[in-house]
């Protein structure tokens, strides 16, 4: 354009479609994370990482690199771009009013996502119940099943998946607060009264058309029922009908949720309204939605985070052959369990998230070590270590992610109670002097292997190349025979 200034109205039509293509412009930056009020009244900094990023992260060649050059009107400083190790910015402005582009490091978000993707986790349904981790743990069910991954629907089927589907035209209830609650209610729910008493014409015409055919059929005599509409119920029908939902709460709940797609309520907040039933009356009680604790996602569940479907794949070692367990993770401990501050779990921290640990008897909550004093393997897990650089390490096994309502990834994470696949994984690094294949090339004896102690003896030793020493037979020695 000759470096002059050419403003929106004089570009001709086919620049102007290519300035706004996706080759020549970014898209606008999405809304940030809301605000936790929970922690309003405590320490914030400034630069900690929010839960999901809300630029687009520019990159740039090492040779462009060099002179500034990242695809912008105007290069950016040499002083501030080459610093970085990971060339990675977010732009916040093109142009701001001191005419400079406004740009941050866009590496916290980026890498993150690359160290996730090395875990190659897929992203699960959470749990219908939060305490209920170790039937996730065992049975994941990805984000991309076909029962519950639909965007497209009709009212019948709106209603036979209301228990599995993640997207709802309603918000979430129990999510929102007094003064938003109110503004719905105002807004969006007292203007659509008279839909409300049509829905309910509907409704009541269906049950009484029903409960003819049915009386029709015990009776037994051929006649036929007549199909009650709409139109012929009276206002004093529809009037009797409300009054009867009155109450009838965990019905009436059923009926509202249902008109302004809203998220199912939990199984235990279906169940309190079973006393108030009349008697005679039948009601059946659906599973809940795992939606109900937590709320649905603001996005697709996988977030575009991952788009595996499953973990069930082998991990191919160049030496030992494909592996029955996927390799652990090294992670680091952020904080020890301590009993003095109500501090009963210790926290991780996994590739750039912090783990939680699921519920029951493991190594990072044992029952008995709560009274007892730690063993010394476990001590990191009780006491910072102050001489060891960047803190104590330990593996972990990722079993499950998910994403929060807000935005938040969720991992679960367990202890590796496959010795023979910690030693693989520190072997391949050289950590503790591991030497898996020389150990084993000499022969693995029935002492020298690690195992826990509910596995049996091994009583036979085995050589290398042999048929139960490749592969996912190698991964028996930890297990007996």
């Amino acid at each position: 354009m000759s470096g002059a200034t050419v403003s929106g109205a004089t570009v001709s039509p086919g620049a102007a479609l290519l300035r706004s293509s996706r080759m020549f412009s970014m898209p606008a930056p999405i809304p940030g994370p809301s605000g936790n009020f929970a922690n309003a009244t405590k320490h914030y900094n400034a630069s900690a990482t929010t839960n999901f990023p809300t630029h687009l992260s520019v990159t740039t060649p090492a040779t462009s690199r060099m002179t500034g050059d990242w695809g912008f009107k105007r290069p950016l400083p040499l002083r501030t771009t080459l610093k970085s190790t990971i060339p990675l910015i977010r732009v916040k402005q093109v142009d701001s009013i001191e005419h400079v582009t406004d740009f941050v490091s866009a590496s916290d978000h980026t890498i993150t996502l690359k160290k996730y993707q090395e875990m190659h986790l897929p992203i699960s349904v959470p749990p219908e119940d939060p305490r209920a981790s170790r039937e996730a743990t065992i049975s994941p069910k990805s984000v991309f099943e076909e029962d519950g991954d639909v965007l497209a629907f009709d009212q019948d089927q709106a209603i036979e998946l209301e228990t599995k589907r993640w997207r709802f035209k309603g918000p979430w209830l129990a999510g929102m607060t007094d003064g938003d609650f109110n503004k719905y209610l105002e807004k969006t729910v007292r203007t659509r009264r008279s839909e409300f008493r049509a829905y309910l014409k509907e409704h009541l015409a269906t049950t009484l058309t029903n409960k003819g055919q049915r009386s029709v059929l015990e009776k037994g005599t051929g006649e036929t029922s007549e199909t009650v509409t709409a139109e012929s119920i009276t206002d004093e029908q529809l009037m009797e009908e409300l009054k009867r939902l009155r109450e009838e709460r965990t019905e009436l709940y059923t009926h509202v949720s249902r008109f302004l797609d809203l998220a199912p309520v939990t199984t235990e907040l279906a169940l309190m309204g079973l006393g108030r039933m009349a008697p005679g009356q039948s009601r059946n009680v659906t599973k809940g939605s795992p939606y109900s604790y937590t709320g649905p996602p603001i996005t697709h569940p996988s977030a575009g985070i991952s788009y595996l479907r499953t973990r069930n794949f082998l991990e191919n070692h160049p030496i030992y052959g494909p592996q029955l367990n996927h390799a652990p993770v090294k992670a680091r401990v952020l904080m020890p369990r301590n009993m003095a501050v109500a501090h009963f779990f210790p926290s991780f921290g996994l590739a750039g998230f912090v783990p939680e640990t699921p519920y029951g008897d493991t190594v990072f909550n044992n029952r008995a070590s709560f009274a007892s004093k730690p063993k010394p393997g476990d001590k990191h897990l009780h006491q910072f270590d102050l001489e060891q650089r960047g803190g104590s390490k330990i593996y972990l096994e990722p079993s499950y992610a998910t994403i929060g309502p807000n935005g938040v990834i969720k991992i679960i994470a367990t202890d590796p109670h496959k010795s023979m696949a910690t030693l693989i994984a520190k072997e391949m690094i050289g950590e503790d002097g591991a030497d898996v294949y020389g150990a084993h090339k000499k022969g693995i004896k029935r002492s020298e292997v690690p195992r826990s102690p509910s596995t049996r003896p091994i009583v036979r030793t085995y050589a290398e190349g042999g048929s139960a020493t490749y592969g996912m037979g190698f991964e028996d020695l930890t297990r007996g025979t």
